[in-house]
């Protein structure tokens, strides 16, 4: 604030005669306001963005939502990810930032997505499903990219779908996955720009020399990785199967991997990769343990992991992300699609209780009684 009045000051003290001689090469050197604002609204991130756009309906004419999905507008490292979720009827969705005490945005969504329920999100973009048609949808920008629809799944909805890259790129694959009764899995790829989508069948068992038996591969209901060129799937006992798309060919494999010790009966399971390693988080019944390991693919084994230094990991059925901490308090925190009251419910590490976003007046050991957000 000195410096600004410093320099009115150094305006206001300027004579007549030097104000007639330096007027042409001032005029050159003013921006008009409305550019001004369009030149500093390319340096924002998408939160500060919205928020200068709110400020009057010029900025809103000016300053188009799809610019706030450029590159430049997401590599600022205090970004924080986001939690959304739909209203029941799925017509407005509610973006909620964690890094501002729960501050939400609700935005209203063009006509082909209500109805429509987020089944996987990656870098702003949702992959929505609504029976068997899907596409992707950017809130921020509004662009819709359409899909071929689904194969008729004998009207089982998938255990889990997720793409490679995003939808914008030319090596972007959408991988889906489901568990059949037969005790085997049904595998389906497309790529982008083809018509039509490649599905194959499986044996989903494999012997585990540890316990001496087979082991069925039993789907939870999470989203596969994609890690190192394939896709990984974690089922309900922690064990791996991984799928890849080479020369137009399907396979399958069930990792014969050690089951994670000191966990009793796994009520959930989440998978994501952190800093180039894949991450598995278990959570007992009620939430009464949580338990996070990571691979090591060395040994097909699952280490715990006590600590997540800087990180912080955003789990559900949707989408699961690790991301550095923007600010140290949501360090080493693993945060749920769960409400307590108002407020989203995260566990953390460091004191192995969940805790509330916003508030330091809840703290417990689960989170009975607590609701669950329908994140789609």
């Amino acid at each position: 604030m000195d410096k600004v009045i410093e320099v009115m000051e150094n305006i206001a003290g300027v004579t007549r005669d030097d104000e007639k001689e330096d007027t042409e090469e001032r005029r050159l050197g003013i921006m008009p306001l409305d550019d001004l604002v369009w030149l500093v609204s390319n340096y924002l991130h998408i939160l500060d963005y919205i928020h200068l756009r709110a400020v009057s309906k010029t900025y809103r004419a000016m300053m188009n939502l799809r610019r706030s999905s450029s590159t430049r507008t997401f590599r600022t490292t205090d970004l924080s990810p986001w939690l959304v979720f739909s209203n029941y009827d799925r017509s407005i969705y509610n973006f909620v930032n964690p890094l501002h005490n729960n501050e939400k945005y609700l935005i209203s969504i063009p006509e082909i997505v209500k109805g429509s329920s987020i089944s996987f999100s990656k870098g702003g973009w949702l992959l929505m499903v609504n029976g068997l048609t899907l596409f992707f949808h950017n809130p921020f920008t509004r662009s819709s990219i359409k899909l071929p629809d689904l194969p008729d799944n004998d009207g089982i909805p998938f255990s889990g779908i997720s793409f490679s890259f995003l939808p914008t790129s030319a090596d972007c694959v959408v991988f889906a996955i489901d568990k059949q009764l037969n005790a085997s899995v049904s595998i389906f790829f497309i790529k982008r720009g083809e018509e039509y989508w490649r599905y194959d069948s499986f044996d989903a068992t494999t012997y585990l020399p540890l316990n001496k038996k087979q082991m069925g591969f039993e789907m939870d209901w999470n989203n596969p990785v994609f890690y190192n060129g394939a896709f990984y799937c974690l089922d309900i006992n922690g064990t791996l199967g991984v799928s890849k798309l080479e020369n137009d060919n399907i396979s399958w494999e069930v990792l014969a991997m050690v089951i994670p010790h000191n966990c009793e009966f796994i009520y959930k399971s989440y998978l994501v990769e952190c800093e180039g390693k894949l991450l598995c988080v278990f959570l007992g019944h009620l939430g009464k343990w949580v338990r996070v390991y990571r691979l090591d693919d060395t040994q097909m084994v699952w280490v715990e992991v006590k600590d997540l230094g800087r990180h912080m990991l955003c789990v559900s059925n949707t989408s699961s992300i690790s991301a550095v901490a923007p600010v140290s308090q949501m360090e080493n925190k693993i945060y749920l699609p769960r409400l307590h009251e108002k407020w989203i419910l995260f566990y953390s590490l460091d004191t192995g209780m969940y805790h509330c976003v916003g508030t330091n007046r809840h703290s417990a050991k689960d989170y009975e009684g607590e609701v669950i957000l329908q994140l789609d």
